[in-house]
């Protein structure tokens, strides 16, 4: 949590399934920065058998806690539901400003995430959202047709004021209806001399919290702390997998430079996978792995050789098995790409706030090869939108996507459960 006031951390209530409360003071990580984070940053691990967890207003100077004290916790782990039963997947949510205004968004008409936020709190009521990255857009904030405080000069260009108002206003309805897990993006790039932009991933939303200027001591490669990892959620699993500083400029064409050094990631990937060899596991990583960009009557123009390359080259030659799905963003638009192999279903969901690139035409993408193997099936949307994945106990995922104001768009597919893993989308 963060509080714009400088002084302590507050203390945070738990209650267990006993009913047995317990208050622990939440531990310092930064403190504040001006004129940019004028935040303290506090944070605390949750007991397992934490309930209910509530922030304690009166025990120190967090006077604007948002949207509520009460804190969402996981509403898994139990016999009658041992992993979650629904996930609302969301990516590349900001509103865009950049140099050229006339290709701005309009953040007052154009930009849908609030909206999409509290519709899919509402309607899909997930139990965990994912985000997979790119959070804040306002690369020329001043341009913005929005401007508030805090974010509307271009040397802030990030910060705690365009954190706020790119990601913690609209998001506030799934803020407070689930826990959130956080993938890093490309925007989220720890870049001096520009001082805000990047640094309020490492400070606000990533795995490992740092303190005061911190991320600028980190490889602009491929830092340590940036390494794969796994988050559990009862019995189903997610792995982090940083691609957030493969260069744009390699989304389309094949790097092997950059290929060999991500080779020793993804043989991580799969040495986390096999750690519960029975159970799901689910990649989570910006840039996608396969997705179709544009298709032709001939040819597709597909995005992720380079990362494809290092899958290929792992000891495996291919993501473990029980990896059933991955999970990205950076292209904006939605889309679900299957090949019935082996090889795990793409799922890109870039098409939650920020412009919208135009979807390829599915008719000619399936049946073209990517990466090796023909593309048995592709679902694309050019509109805002999340997806949602529901799974009740011992049943396959649905997968469904959902425009902005929560309406779901057929169809609805679910996924195998065998050896070969696709969509079924009648």
């Amino acid at each position: 949590m963060t509080t714009e006031l400088p002084g302590g951390c507050p203390s945070v209530t738990f209650v267990d399934s006993q009913g047995t409360r317990t208050s622990n003071a939440m531990i310092p990580v930064s403190t504040p920065q001006l004129p940019l984070f004028p935040t303290t940053v506090c944070r605390l691990p949750v007991p397992v058998d934490a309930r209910q967890a509530m922030i304690d207003s009166g025990s120190t100077q967090a006077l604007h806690v948002r949207p509520a004290y009460n804190v969402p916790l996981p509403r898994w782990g139990v016999p009658t539901r041992p992993r979650p039963a629904s996930i609302a997947v969301i990516g590349d949510t900001g509103c865009e400003t950049t140099a050229n205004a006339a290709l701005n968004q309009n953040c007052l008409k154009d930009w849908h995430f609030h909206g999409l936020s509290v519709n899919a709190a509402t309607t899909s009521s997930p139990d965990l959202v994912v985000h997979v990255g790119d959070y804040v857009y306002r690369e020329e904030p001043q341009l913005a047709s929005d401007k508030s405080l805090g974010c509307n000069v271009m040397s802030e260009r990030g910060g705690w004021g365009c954190l706020v108002k790119d990601f913690f206003e609209p998001a506030e309805a799934l803020l407070a209806k689930a826990p959130f897990l956080f993938a890093r993006g490309n925007h989220e790039a720890c870049q001096p001399p520009v001082v805000g932009r990047g640094v309020e991933w490492w400070r606000y939303l990533a795995t490992q919290i740092f303190g005061n200027d911190e991320c600028f001591s980190i490889s602009s490669n491929h830092p340590a702390e940036a390494e794969p990892v796994v988050i559990d959620a009862g019995t189903l699993h997610f792995i982090l997998f940083d691609s957030s500083a493969i260069p744009d400029a390699d989304d389309f064409v094949l790097n092997q430079a950059v290929a060999t050094q991500y080779i020793k990631w993804f043989n991580q990937v799969n040495a986390l996978a096999n750690r519960h060899p029975m159970q799901e596991y689910f990649l989570i990583t910006h840039k996608p792995l396969w997705m179709v960009k544009a298709a032709s009557s001939t040819a597709v123009t597909w995005t992720g050789p380079t990362l494809a390359k290092a899958v290929e080259q792992t000891t495996a030659k291919a993501l473990a098995p029980n990896i059933r799905l991955v999970l990205s963003g950076h292209e904006h638009l939605y889309q679900m790409l299957d090949f019935n192999s082996t090889r795990p279903p793409q799922l890109t969901v870039g098409s939650s706030g920020t412009k919208l690139e135009t979807a390829p035409d599915d008719t000619k993408v399936e049946g073209k090869v990517v990466d090796g193997e023909p593309v048995t099936q592709s679902i694309s949307h050019d509109i805002h939108g999340y997806a949602v994945l529901r799974a009740d106990p011992g049943n396959p995922w649905r997968l469904t996507f959902h425009n902005s104001a929560g309406r779901a768009q057929s169809p609805s597919c679910t996924l195998s459960t065998g050896t070969t893993k696709e969509f079924s989308c009648p």
